[in-house]
């Protein structure tokens, strides 16, 4: 099989060793900047590509087109996919317009437009968020006034929670707008056309934060698992981690499972692997963003220290056209933990991360080469620096454990480090699920 890969977030290079292994062939797409650190090992499994098309800009649709028209042309391609979400809009259209195999096109570019998402999901009557998309700040202060606050104002096509904000008043909404409409010099220059589409202002979700990871081929779906998320207790839109799997009981899982399975039919997400952020509310699960793409951060290394699964080897059973393997069950509880920085600064020449290596529950360190810093280096604040994984028996204590961990960290990197779990703090009680999901928010119409 000849599978084309457009960019890849850092674990996913994964998936093209994975591929090689199994003797598929493979074309990668890479751009000039890339979101995993050319280390020797990165760089090897991105030589190992049977075609190798550098320097190329994967989030324009035209120089992707051409790119796998070429490819195609010499050695036709099975299947196209982006495991970098702001290259997805790019293989959409590459796969509508050379005809290949991949997620349906209106799919991948409605999930990327969250406005457009949400109408779709209002059409087919699934539970949803009130939300208007606006143009200017004077449109997102009155949308926020109409929806109600607190609300949550970010781009409609962004990425890693970048230039989000929750917004409890008027002034907080006016700041946050003017952020998103002037703060495109925060995100790196091929990705200002995504992150310029206006203002989307949503009502402020309130619940226990997780995520779906499901699969999706030829009317099956394959769910994987639900995971949990930490979420900062000062900044809700923060994420300091997540765990496998979330602490739900089976009716809850069962009812965000059968959820995803709907979003996924009422946008058209036929084929592939997808990330659904949903939280479960008062009134049941509800979407907060989908993802036309595999988990990313840390969740497929802790994925697989907690099924002794591989989310990659599931995506190529799942393009190939054998069977899929999903788990049976979980064993404890088992976390990923982002080392944030709270604070900037200069990291100390003898920084390390030794009381991570040092502790023998931490099963996985992902570590200063990964996120591209380390001793000497200058952190910003909200910047990761590392990721460290460990089990524990339930989520109470793997969160009680990965803060003392981040607190001894904090006096090696000499750093002030984000810490906590919304959830796991008191400041959400695990909540019932109504029998329905068909109550949509509708979106406010301000005309």
């Amino acid at each position: 099989m000849h599978i084309a890969v457009v960019d890849a977030n850092p674990p996913s290079l994964r998936a093209l060793r994975l591929a090689k292994t199994a003797g598929h062939r493979v074309t990668f797409l890479q751009p000039p900047l890339t979101q995993y650190a050319l280390t020797g090992e990165n760089l090897s499994i991105v030589y190992s590509a049977d075609t190798l098309v550098d320097g190329i800009d994967t989030t324009d649709p035209q120089a992707v087109v051409a790119a796998l028209g070429e490819c195609h042309a010499r050695h036709p391609i099975d299947v196209a996919v982006a495991f970098q979400e702001l290259a997805a809009e790019a293989v959409a259209h590459a796969c509508r317009e050379l005809g290949l195999r991949g997620t349906a096109p209106e799919a991948v570019l409605m999930a990327r437009r969250k406005d457009r998402c949400r109408a779709a999901l209002e059409t087919a009557g699934l539970d949803s968020a009130a939300y208007v998309l606006a143009a200017d700040q004077d449109a997102a202060l009155a949308a926020a006034e109409r929806i109600g606050y607190p609300v949550v104002l970010k781009p409609p096509s962004g990425s890693a929670s970048l230039l989000s904000h929750v917004a409890r008043d008027t002034a907080g909404a006016r700041k946050a707008a003017a952020d998103i409409l002037a703060g495109q010099d925060a995100v790196p220059p091929h990705w200002v056309t995504q992150f310029s589409r206006g203002v989307l202002v949503e009502e402020l979700l309130v619940g226990r934060m997780v995520s779906v990871e499901i699969g999706a081929r030829d009317g099956a779906f394959f769910p994987f698992c639900v995971t949990g998320r930490f979420r900062s207790p000062r900044n809700e839109v923060i994420e300091l981690g997540s765990c496998v799997p979330a602490d739900l009981a089976p009716v809850q899982s069962a009812a965000c499972v059968a959820y995803a399975e709907a979003v996924c039919r009422a946008i058209g997400a036929d084929f592939g692997i997808f990330h659904l952020e949903i939280m479960l509310t008062e009134r049941g699960p509800v979407l907060v963003e989908f993802n036309p793409r595999i988990m990313g951060g840390g969740l497929p290394n802790c994925y697989r220290h907690a099924t002794g699964q591989e989310i990659y080897a599931s995506f190529l059973d799942l393009v190939t056209g054998a069977p899929v393997r999903v788990p049976e069950g979980f064993a404890g509880c088992t976390a990923v933990f982002v080392v944030t920085a709270e604070t900037g600064g200069r990291l100390p020449k003898t920084a390390s991360l030794a009381p991570l290596h040092d502790d023998d529950g931490v099963l996985e360190v992902l570590g200063f080469d990964t996120y591209r810093t380390g001793p000497g280096r200058l952190v910003v604040p909200g910047q990761t620096v590392a990721r460290f994984i460990l089990r524990a028996p339930d989520r109470r204590t793997a969160v009680a454990r990965g803060t003392r961990l981040l607190h001894r960290l904090e006096e090696t990197l000499g750093l002030t480090l984000m810490t906590g779990d919304k959830d796991s703090e008191g400041g959400t009680a695990m909540l019932h699920t109504p029998p329905s999901h068909c109550r949509s928010r509708a979106s406010v119409d301000l005309t």
